[in-house]
């Protein structure tokens, strides 16, 4: 049996506008959607740490990173065979919707289990915020976009996405007011998820009737079966993007609001890198079709692009991280400072890293891309608990960077025996001669206001890194590609 074998309901169904090519000015709704929703994540998360204050905060960030990895189990890997099947056979849309929210019920349930899990071994305070904030699971399954995914109407997603990160920053402002409120906040996360859903199933409702949730074993056996490799791969990766965070809530007092504000920062910037990927995967499928060499091209284009802009954005954060934390928070997270600077060393092996794994499952490699992700997931594994134990934050944070870093490097490995990786000059030779220049402004306004010295290093960087020519890049150290 296979999912095309699906009978579609006979209700007759709204008419839908006809389907047209998904466009760049249709994707870029969705990103600019996120971007709206970065900025607005990041007024909700300085908010909270002013108010709630570093031990509140803690609490609220563990809860928020045990919601985000298991958020997966319930928007995981079926999802995408769901939206690729319904985009084959339109008719489907309204039955896989169906077989969609029964498998997101069993993952749902699966996932609050864990949640009691963890939250009995952390500890009554940060025990209640997960288990209240691990609602938010049940309120995901109900997001019904099969249909606008399928048929490229991403302006729906796009206001989902919106409307979840207006409302989580509506709620944390009306509701966070004091450090008693961690509850309140973890309640936040609920509601914005809730209210993202809302929107979804709205659509579906109104295009294709009220969703009901249905288990047919053989189809959702297939399509749990088609899932899975994309689903672990993505699982896999997100346990590493929180390791640190999830790791560090068994065992750490008041010194984790810091880090976890810290590593917000740097993750804010992590989630506009991860874009690129985002939008080159079908540029560097299309490629692949062609060649190895233009797929070299391709990519080559892309990393260049990254690392040019995440190692300014890690030095210039490692340089400044002192003025800041108590800047965008206040004084009592000033220790956060070196922990910002660590987090920022993480940001261009991370972004690298996950690169390469959306350049293997564009190349259609997707079992190099799982091995390379759970090698880096038994790599943190057997990193982290000593550094939990040893070293605590400090000890983590290294783990993640030497983590991410074997991922940037295996990578880049796996794609060099496809004939696709360029060197690592042509990827970092003008981005580290840019960040001389950057070191050099920083050196020279150190003392001057923020605002000025970051005006300068990034003259500074850009100056150099216009210095730094593709051919005197090429030139320093060229070997034959």
């Amino acid at each position: 049996m296979t999912l095309s074998t699906i009978t579609p309901h006979r209700r007759k169904l709204r008419r839908l506008p006809a389907r047209k090519t998904v466009g760049i000015s249709r994707l870029s709704l969705v990103f600019a959607a996120e971007a709206i929703a970065a900025v607005l994540g990041f007024f909700a998360l300085v908010h909270q740490a002013r108010y709630l204050g570093p031990a509140a905060f803690a609490t609220v960030e563990y809860a928020a990173a045990v919601l985000a990895w298991l958020l997966v189990l319930v928007r995981g890997g079926f999802d995408v065979i769901v939206y690729r099947e319904a985009a084959r056979r339109p008719r489907l849309i309204r039955p896989l919707t169906d077989l969609l929210l029964g498998l997101r019920l069993l993952a749902a349930l699966a996932g609050y289990a864990l949640v009691l899990v963890v939250a009995l071994f952390v500890g009554f305070e940060r025990g209640a915020a997960v288990i209240l904030a691990g609602l938010a699971l049940f309120a995901s399954v109900g997001a019904t976009d099969v249909g606008p995914r399928a048929d490229g109407r991403f302006g729906w997603v796009a206001l989902a996405v919106s409307l979840r990160a207006l409302g989580l920053a509506l709620a944390v402002s009306l509701w966070v007011g004091s450090s008693g409120d961690a509850l309140r906040a973890a309640a936040c996360l609920v509601f914005a998820e809730t209210l993202a859903s809302l929107v979804a199933l709205t659509q579906h409702t109104r295009d294709y009737g009220l969703p009901r949730i249905h288990f047919r074993r053989r189809a959702s056996l297939v399509l749990a079966r088609r899932g899975a490799i994309a689903g672990l791969t993505r699982f896999a990766r997100v346990t590493i993007y929180g390791a640190d965070l999830l790791a560090l809530g068994w065992v750490a007092g008041d010194e984790l609001g810091p880090y976890a504000a810290a590593r917000r920062i740097v993750f804010a910037l992590a989630a506009l890198g991860l874009v690129i990927p985002a939008m080159l995967g079908p540029s560097i499928a299309q490629a692949w079709t062609l060649g190895a060499e233009p797929t070299r091209r391709c990519i080559a284009r892309a990393l260049t692009s990254l690392w040019s802009l995440s190692l300014p954005a890690a030095l210039g954060l490692a340089l400044t991280s002192s003025r800041w934390m108590p800047l965008l928070f206040d004084p009592s997270y000033s220790q956060g400072s070196p922990w910002l600077a660590l987090n920022a060393a993480r940001l261009p092996w991370l972004l690298a890293a996950s690169f390469a794994q959306a350049a293997l499952l564009a190349c259609r490699h997707e079992s190099a891309s799982l091995r390379l992700t759970l090698t880096q997931l038994a790599l943190a594994l057997v990193l982290i608990p000593p550094a939990v134990i040893f070293s605590g934050p400090w000890g983590v944070g290294w783990a993640l960077v030497i983590v991410e870093a074997a991922g940037a490097v295996g990578g880049w490995s796996l794609l060099k025996r496809l004939g696709v990786a360029p060197g690592w000059t042509e990827l970092t030779g003008r981005g580290l001669v840019g960040c001389v220049g950057l070191f050099a402004a920083f050196r020279l306004t150190h003392h001057w206001p923020l605002l000025i010295t970051c005006a300068a290093s990034a003259f500074g960087y850009a100056a150099a890194w216009r210095f730094a020519s593709r051919d005197f890049t090429r030139a320093i150290g060229a070997t034959p590609s």
